[in-house]
């Protein structure tokens, strides 16, 4: 452990040895093949520092550089997320680190230069476009549509100067189109280089690892740093009722279309048992497979509440908890409890509602995959699933998003809303 701490300069070093325990083993095996030169795909369980093993190295590199005047604008290290969320958390999370390096570096004497971060996304604004393009920063955090138009524009030639290219969560774009796109344009960069950049992968469920490594680098040599997971998750799938086919029958509404008694839901059950579970934690995330569902949800959850506190919201149609069309259940309650987070939410209120459940002050966010990849919610406790995962590696990764930190055990609790969906959502618990 020394010895590839000791690869860092001193204000690195006294600022990670102030900053955390020890160096988790996923951290180790990257900073060593990543000093060496080499291209590398680290795979570890979230919440093992996966994001710091991949820039750490970099940010050392920049804090230690001559002050050189002539020195060309460009940008030295570029991220690409295959989430806007998740590039806005990064940049967020690369503060700490900075200005600590920095102020340990000036404690010792020093005098480090200023390392600029810039976010480039579909959120970004035309005029901050064009700043980024005039005063390139250090680092840059993009998605991978993003460098595509960067390199077919005249902005490519601030990414003249790239030396490491950083791809997180690669799984989640190493068997699609968006992947081979994001090939594409990686081979596009590298066109523009005196040298190929250096390429780090990151992922916390990729498989296989020697496939997702060509993916990354192609014909070049990589060097894959997958430590044994010492990831603990603690998962129980609830099914709100005894017997799912057994849900009884509702009366019909006075001006109901349909004046025979209905099957009854089991959505109420499934609301009432999440506000249950919301309340018995911190901070939570509650993911829903579409964005009408996770709206729908928010509303019904904070009409429970809202209900629980001797304010109810009152309704006049057919209970709302049988779920029809959001004019149907939403009837006005106060976010008391609840927000939803997906992409058609603008990026103030997203960048807003993540402050606040990092921050503990929101007990509770629908999400859909927005909030899924890599995202660091600090004081989330309790992940829920409603309705089955589309696959194993996307419940592990919404999962992982509970107990983010190194040590702490991820709890996620999967809601099934049929008999079907019930033995389904068993499987990516199970893996």
């Amino acid at each position: 452990m020394d010895t590839v701490l000791g690869r860092f300069s001193a204000p690195t070093r006294e600022w990670f040895a102030g900053a955390f325990p020890a160096p988790t083993a996923a951290q180790l095996g990257a900073w060593d093949a990543i000093a060496d030169g080499s291209h590398a795909l680290v795979v570890a369980p979230t919440g093992s520092g996966k994001t710091l093993s991949a820039f750490l190295w970099a940010l050392d590199q920049l804090a230690t550089r001559p002050h050189d005047e002539q020195r060309p604008p460009g940008t030295t290290v570029l991220y690409v997320s295959p989430l806007k969320a998740l590039a806005v958390d990064v940049e967020r999370n690369l503060r700490a680190p900075l200005v600590g390096i920095t102020q340990t570096a000036k404690r010792l004497g020093l005098t480090p230069p200023e390392i600029t971060v810039g976010v480039r996304s579909g959120d970004t604004s035309p005029a901050d476009r064009r700043a980024l393009v005039r005063t390139p920063p250090d680092i840059l955090i993009t998605t991978p549509e993003s460098l595509f138009l960067m390199l077919t524009s005249a902005a490519r030639e601030s990414l003249a100067t790239v030396q490491t290219v950083i791809v997180d969560e690669v799984h989640a774009v190493a068997a699609t189109k968006r992947g081979a796109h994001l090939a594409l344009s990686l081979e596009r960069l590298d066109m523009l280089l005196p040298r190929p950049a250096q390429r780090i992968g990151l992922s916390a469920t990729v498989r296989p690892h020697e496939e997702v490594g060509r993916f990354l680098t192609g014909s070049a040599p990589i060097h894959i740093v997958s430590p044994p997971s010492p990831k603990t998750f603690d998962l129980t799938v609830r099914v709100p009722v005894e017997d799912m086919t057994e849900l009884g029958v509702t009366t019909p509404d006075e001006d109901s279309a349909s004046p025979a008694p209905q099957q009854g839901s089991i959505w109420p059950h499934v609301e009432e048992q999440i506000v249950d579970l919301v309340l018995e934690h911190r901070s939570s995330i509650v993911f829903a497979n579409s964005r009408r569902l996770a709206e729908r949800l928010t509303a019904r959850l904070n009409e429970v509440y809202a209900d629980r506190l001797g304010a109810p919201v009152e309704t006049v149609h057919k209970p709302a908890s049988l779920i029809g069309s959001t004019t149907e259940v939403g009837h006005g309650a106060e976010a008391l409890l609840a927000r939803a987070h997906h992409g058609s939410v603008s990026k103030d209120q997203r960048a807003l509602i993540e402050d606040d459940l990092k921050s503990g002050r929101l007990r509770c966010v629908v999400a859909t995959s927005s909030l899924e990849l890599g995202i660091d919610m600090g004081a989330v406790d309790l992940v829920v699933q409603v309705e089955a995962p589309p696959s194993v590696a996307s419940g592990l990764q919404r999962v992982g998003r509970a107990g983010h930190q190194v040590g702490e055990i991820s709890r996620g609790c999967s809601s099934p809303s049929t008999a079907r969906t019930s033995s389904t959502a068993r499987s990516p618990w199970n893996g």
